[in-house]
């Protein structure tokens, strides 16, 4: 095997000009962990956060750090300890930042973290699941209590985190309300949204009226106007750092409207890369990915991320 391998690291926070490809050592696995050959790393806007220093007071780093937390891959190297995965063993999930990071042609990672991938998808479209899908899921089934018959608006549906909630409300029997741009309007239908609503023609207050469950990734104005449309007692989850908007407005808001709000983190769920993996494998959730790039071009790849709407999953290859 090889000694050496291309990572994708940052020496200081910074934009995308920071983004260095460096030869760096291949990491040996203890007794506990893995060693992954990764195939694709999956991009996500938590990525731009960390490289820009918004979240050090919650993630100081180490520089220099190699970014990236979503990956698919194959066992290459196993530690004495390990009994539940073997070499060959094709695998997928999603570390913190402190276990290193994914843009990298190897990984060591703990084996109880992560699971075997969905044997019907591609190290691709496996890579761009774990973080959408685990956020996703903990902000409408455990925080939000999403049941059959229930109304849920999604912002920001063709998003990473806005597209797995829309697959997740709709094969939980909700009716779905979604936000997007004009040209990615079929493409968040086809995931399963009953309404979509062009959010810079439309104004969702006109659309949606006794939502049971918001999910807001979006903060600002957007999230103001959210209580409007809700009923009472429903649940407004935000994916949110320390937006001084929603923030300043949270709790007269909530009193006003009767209103719960609910802040979503991701978190490390292996039980829930199982729940994902069997339901892609029957048919229930797809991963879209429209932008593939080679480890090289990582940069690009942030470019993309931070400055348009992708409309899709952003992977890089390895």
């Amino acid at each position: 095997m090889t000694k050496t391998m291309k990572a994708v690291q940052i020496n200081r926070y910074g934009g995308d000009e920071v983004l260095q490809v460096n030869e760096v050592p291949v990491p040996t696995p203890g007794a506990d962990d893995v060693l992954v050959k990764i195939h694709a790393a999956g991009l996500n806007y938590y990525d731009i956060k960390i490289r820009n220093g918004w979240l050090q007071r919650f993630f100081p780093l180490r520089f220099p750090h190699t970014l990236g937390n979503d990956f698919a891959g194959e066992v290459v190297a196993k530690g004495d300890n390990v009994d539940r995965l073997e070499i060959g063993d094709k695998v997928y999930g999603m570390i913190t930042v402190f276990h290193g990071g994914t843009y990298a042609e190897y990984l060591s990672v703990p084996a109880n973290i992560i699971r075997k991938m969905p044997a019907n998808m591609s190290y691709e479209e496996a890579a761009a699941l774990p973080m959408v899908m685990l956020t996703s899921w903990i902000a409408l089934v455990e925080l939000g209590e999403l049941a059959e018959g229930q109304n849920v608006l999604v912002h920001g549906g063709s998003g990473g985190v806005g597209a797995a909630c829309v697959q997740i409300a709709r094969h939980f029997g909700a009716t779905v309300y979604a936000t997007c741009s004009a040209e990615n309007m079929e493409r968040v239908k086809a995931l399963g949204a009953d309404v979509v609503i062009d959010y810079k023609n439309s104004d969702f207050r006109n659309v949606c009226q006794n939502i049971d469950i918001a999910m807001d990734p979006i903060g600002g104005e957007t999230n103001l106007h959210t209580y409007e449309v809700m009923r009472e007692g429903g649940t407004i989850a935000v994916v949110l750092r320390e937006d001084p908007v929603e923030m300043e407005n949270r709790e007269p808001l909530s009193k006003k409207y009767g209103v719960e709000v609910k802040v979503v983190a991701f978190d490390l769920r292996p039980d829930l890369l199982d729940t994902v993996r069997d339901a892609v494998e029957n048919g229930r959730y797809s991963a879209n990915i429209k932008h593939r790039f080679p480890i090289e071009e990582a940069r690009a790849a942030h470019q993309i991320l931070q400055t348009t709407h992708p409309g899709g999953r952003i992977v890089l290859t390895m």
